[in-house]
């Protein structure tokens, strides 16, 4: 008699980490406030594609499309703009965001995250460029809880945000922080694998990490978190850094005039 095989039974997905609001996050506009629909052509060659949303929504949660959209440009007369040299998945999800508060539709079937770690780096950046505090206070938000949910540093993202962000930047400081707080270098500390390694990081940000662990003297890092996969050392680092979310990495726009 055959011996049934045995099922695989499903990785347990670490629980959606739940954040707190931010109490200075720009509201809602009034819907009566929306205005005209506007055309947004994003992406280039094949990898293009069109959006369709209200001019008062854009110029409420971003700078950029505040000035571009004022009847004396072209493009506010037009009604269209085109971001050509922009990443299509990146203005998707901040057209979810604008509608909804939330950067993706809904969890995967697993229950995981559906952005990649470098598409949320791209998010901020967008954010930044055009000039919408909100949106890429929600892209930190929401690399910290896939952070929390994969529990792994994104290391290979660090080359991408160093490229594209400014010193002092709050995706910059998160990184330094996640690193200092949970990593090891256990492959820098291996002499054989150092050579290969080292070129993996900007010299600025080795520096930060540098000055960062020199801050620390001989206190312990402030997470207890450690580096691994051990629930202990997650759960830590969850409860130390939701408080300090809003004030360590959230940048705050004045309110729209």
């Amino acid at each position: 008699m055959a011996t049934p095989e045995k099922k695989e039974e499903p990785k347990k997905v670490t629980p959606l980490l739940e954040l707190p609001k931010c109490s200075k996050a720009t509201p809602s506009p009034n819907p009566d406030e929306y205005g005209d629909m506007i055309t947004i052509v994003v992406g280039s060659a094949e990898n293009v594609r069109k959006f369709y949303t209200y001019q008062g929504l854009l110029a409420h949660y971003s700078t950029y499309f505040k000035a571009a959209l004022k009847d004396d440009w072209k493009e506010g007369t037009l009604k269209t703009v085109n971001l050509k040299d922009d990443n299509p998945e990146v203005f998707k999800a901040f057209f979810h965001w604008i509608y909804t508060g939330k950067l993706y539709f809904a969890l995967d079937a697993s229950g995981k995250i559906p952005l990649s770690e470098q598409l949320i780096c791209e998010i901020y950046v967008f954010g930044d460029a055009r000039g919408s505090t909100n949106l890429y206070n929600a892209a930190i938000d929401l690399l910290l809880q896939k952070t929390h949910q994969e529990w792994k540093v994104p290391l290979d993202q660090i080359p991408y945000v160093y490229e594209n962000t400014l010193p002092g930047s709050a995706l910059r400081k998160y990184l330094v922080d996640d690193v200092v707080e949970t990593y090891r270098f256990r492959r820098l500390a291996d002499p054989t694998q150092r050579e290969t390694e080292l070129p993996r990081y900007p010299q600025e940000f080795l520096a930060e990490i540098v000055v960062a662990f020199m801050a620390l003297g001989s206190k312990p890092i402030p997470s207890s978190a450690g580096y691994g996969n051990m629930p202990i050392g997650q759960d830590n680092w969850a409860k130390y850094i939701k408080p300090l979310l809003c004030s360590r990495y959230h940048n705050h726009p004045a309110p729209p005039a």
